[in-house]
């Protein structure tokens, strides 16, 4: 079943001292376009985190906020050799380009390193015990960003499928059209030279030659059945399962392709604002697939 590329969902994990909670939204996008939002001590969870939305999500803008909290906070001391390196670092960065700007204390303890957990040694924004949960947290908003976006994609089915209906209809009745259109061409032109020549000044046979060459140039049934089988087409990609998206999209290409050529060759009326109508449910398909995913 397809799915859409609109879904929100939040997750929430919980272990001794910290709470993490995780909140996605997905938006259309042409790509998989992944935005993570972490705390920056934590810059390190980016990576993991993307990966999971790549096994999970084809398509479509994901932001992604994870919002940690602790408790209660480790016994942290400074890291001298580490301080001392991001000054050193700072004075030959002024003196080589002439920067007026100086490392304050704020950013410094930002910095990763700089900080050390006076029990265990580490650095702070690389806890391990905050990867799990922060990881079940975001695999909790997938599932439920994954659950929205089926709900959504069943109900772009269900619309794509009435456009569809409209189109297989429209399509029958052009079909339908067709003899009569040849029909009526054979009658105007013979009125017409009825009008311009003497009595009994028509050559049947070159009538008769006329008019199968106009039913050759305004043939439809070749784009006609084309356009058949791009719905049917599309009604089994419907079905096949979800990153339908781009398939859709490419079929949709070829029947306003179609579409257009039919107008270009319509000689009736009827055949004409089929046509038009016809062109109109193609551009609402459209419309509905460009949200999925």
């Amino acid at each position: 079943m397809i799915q859409s590329m609109t879904g929100y969902g939040t997750g929430a994990a919980q272990r001794e001292g910290l709470s993490v909670t995780v909140e996605v939204r997905t938006v259309n996008h042409r790509f998989l376009d992944i935005h993570v939002r972490v705390p920056r001590e934590h810059a390190y969870l980016e990576s993991e985190v993307q990966q999971l939305v790549r096994g999970t999500l084809g398509r479509g803008r994901v932001d992604l906020t994870v919002t940690v909290k602790q408790d209660a906070h480790p016994d942290f001391v400074v890291n001298p050799a580490a301080v001392r390196a991001y000054l050193e670092a700072a004075s030959k960065i002024r003196g080589d380009f002439n920067f007026s700007d100086s490392l304050d204390i704020k950013t410094l303890f930002g910095l990763p390193g700089v900080l050390v957990n006076r029990e265990t040694g580490e650095r702070t924004g690389t806890a391990p015990e905050l990867v799990e949960p922060v990881l079940e947290g975001v695999r909790q908003a997938l599932e439920a960003v994954v659950r929205m976006r089926t709900q959504e994609g069943q109900a772009l089915r269900e619309d794509m499928k009435r456009y569809l209906d409209a189109v297989c209809d429209k399509a029958r009745q052009i079909r339908s059209y067709v003899p009569s259109a040849v029909a009526e061409y054979a009658k105007k032109l013979q009125d017409r030279l009825a009008q311009l020549l003497p009595q009994n000044g028509i050559d049947p046979q070159r009538v008769a030659q006329e008019v199968a060459l106009m039913a050759d140039r305004s043939d439809i049934s070749e784009e006609i059945a084309r356009l058949d089988s791009h719905v049917a087409q599309y009604a089994s990609i419907m079905d096949s399962g979800a990153q339908a998206g781009k398939k859709l999209d490419f079929l949709l290409q070829e029947m306003q392709r179609e579409v257009n050529t039919i107008l270009s060759k319509a000689s009736h009326v009827e055949i004409a604002r089929l046509g038009i109508a016809l062109k109109s449910d193609v551009e609402k398909l459209r419309e509905q697939a460009q949200n999925v995913e």
